[in-house]
């Protein structure tokens, strides 16, 4: 694959602290890249020196092969969709989305067609004529987004665009731009501190922590095998077992519940059941290990199994292939 954003030792401080510890990192042509990590932990940093915004206190960043220290940010053949929308509010939902193609003097009739293709994608074909005044929050986030995609930019920077939005209309914009990416063929580089949403859409993921990336890889990859305790307990829910300086990780899809008097090699762990939360095809099971203060959560799916209820003396196994070793 070819490369098209290179970032060759980087780093950022402000006022002389470190913010971005140096690192170096390639971007493929067309992938769908998400930094992933807590707020703070310069993910928005990194994406705004992509961008021009925030000059590398050392290092350098290629676009393409071409190096973008001395290209301003209004040059670099890519957009940014910010975290506040920054429409312009005389304008209607049309007038903002065409803004950039008018500016590159594209003729009319490719404008309409760039424009009604935008508006299907990010479901505003009847909110055209509107002015932003007249949008809600989510309504404006979608409005930027088709601004953004509409010049086909070689690179999409995208700062949490879906946070304003409500939870369904979230999943529904997380699949058409997921399916817009991949239809376009344009690399995103997506910033969001929401780990659903980075398994859903990314190609990789890159978790970051503390100005650093801790692990970058495929969702599953991220998700089956971290490579660091921050990764194992930051991505999804995870069980931390510590025995003799060394601590196992084991997802609690992957935990076994059986009666306590049911003998089994697998039985790694007894304890006694001390909440279960009811989610709909899935029961969250709560586990006081006996003799310890430790909790462990295990996952039971409808009809499957056993009729788990508080209070119940359970063994707990599970497969060595589902254990990940980590440094404690």
């Amino acid at each position: 694959m070819k490369t098209i954003i290179q970032l060759d030792t980087i780093e950022k401080q402000f006022a002389g602290s470190v913010v971005v510890p140096p690192f170096s990192l390639s971007i493929e042509e067309g992938e769908f890249l998400t930094l992933l990590g807590p707020s703070g932990c310069g993910k928005t940093t990194l994406l705004r020196m992509i961008a021009g915004f925030e000059e590398p206190t050392s290092g350098e960043i290629s676009l393409d092969g071409k190096p973008l220290s001395q290209v301003p940010p209004y040059k670099r053949d890519m957009n940014m969709v910010f975290q506040q929308y920054a429409l312009f509010p005389h304008m209607t939902v049309e007038q903002n989305i065409l803004f950039g193609l008018k500016m590159k003097k594209v003729n009319g009739a490719e404008q309409q067609q760039r424009l009604e293709e935008v508006l299907q994608y990010v479901q505003l074909s009847e909110l055209r004529k509107r002015t932003p005044k007249q949008l809600s929050g989510g309504q404006q986030q979608r409005v930027a987004i088709a601004r953004a995609i509409i010049n086909n930019p070689k690179v999409l920077l995208l700062d949490e665009p879906l946070g304003a939005l409500d939870y369904q209309l979230r999943k529904s914009l997380q699949l058409e731009l997921k399916n817009l990416q991949k239809n376009l063929g344009i690399t995103f580089i997506y910033v969001t501190h929401d780990q659903e949403e980075a398994m859903a859409m990314s190609d990789r993921i890159a978790v970051m922590n503390k100005g650093r990336i801790e692990q970058i890889a495929s969702p599953a990859e991220i998700y089956n095998r971290p490579q660091t305790m921050f990764v194992a307990t930051f991505i999804g829910e995870n069980n931390i077992f510590q025995e003799d300086g060394t601590c196992t990780a084991v997802r609690p899809e992957k935990l076994k519940l059986y009666p306590r008097d049911v003998e089994s090699e697998k039985h790694k762990k007894t304890g006694r059941i001390t909440d279960v939360v009811f989610l709909g095809n899935l029961r969250k099971i709560y586990i006081r290990l006996d003799g310890t203060e430790m909790s462990v959560l295990a996952h039971q799916y409808a009809n499957e199994g056993y009729d788990w209820q508080v209070d119940h003396q359970v063994a707990i196994g599970w497969s060595q292939t589902d254990e990940v070793v980590l440094s404690c």
